[in-house]
């Protein structure tokens, strides 16, 4: 499950389901990048650009790696254990006093449903498919996702 659990972060690393928040400052601040805002300033995060930043991620960003999200646990056990990120660094459910309250749910029931869809079928993308995100308020595919769905032996 830890393994699961770090390919299910690298997915929403690169397509969050919410790739775009906005927030709106109610007086003038300052934010932690120490840049001043006026009041009633509206500010667009993009978390779709954010999971593909190399300052964020390495030189390796485009490349899909569950890895980045598990470390080796105490020295005796030698046990793979998902690593923390900051909510900052990964805010495919945002971070703060806004952080998705779900969020732990969330995991749980989407391991529960790829552990039961991945042992009992194989998928396979079309051939010739094209796979392209359409960004809106939430993340969809395009043209959808056409794959060949069969039993696994």
């Amino acid at each position: 499950m830890v393994y699961l659990h770090g390919a299910m972060c690298e997915t929403l690393r690169l397509y969050p389901s919410v790739p775009y928040e906005h927030k709106q400052s109610i007086e003038p601040d300052v934010l932690p990048s120490g840049h001043a805002i006026d009041g009633n300033t509206r500010i667009l995060l993009s978390i779709f650009s954010m999971g593909r930043m190399e300052e964020i991620w390495g030189s390796d960003w485009m490349d899909f790696k569950p890895e980045r999200w598990i470390s080796v646990g105490s020295t005796d056990e030698k046990k793979m254990v998902v690593s923390h990120v900051p909510a900052y660094k990964f805010a495919a459910f945002m971070a703060g006093p806004r952080t998705c309250l779900g969020r732990k749910i969330a995991f749980v029931q989407m391991k529960a449903v790829a552990s039961c869809v991945l042992c009992r079928f194989k998928f396979e993308v079309v051939d010739d498919h094209p796979v392209v995100p359409d960004a809106s308020i939430l993340m969809f595919m395009k043209y959808g996702l056409k794959v060949r769905v069969s039993n696994r032996a």
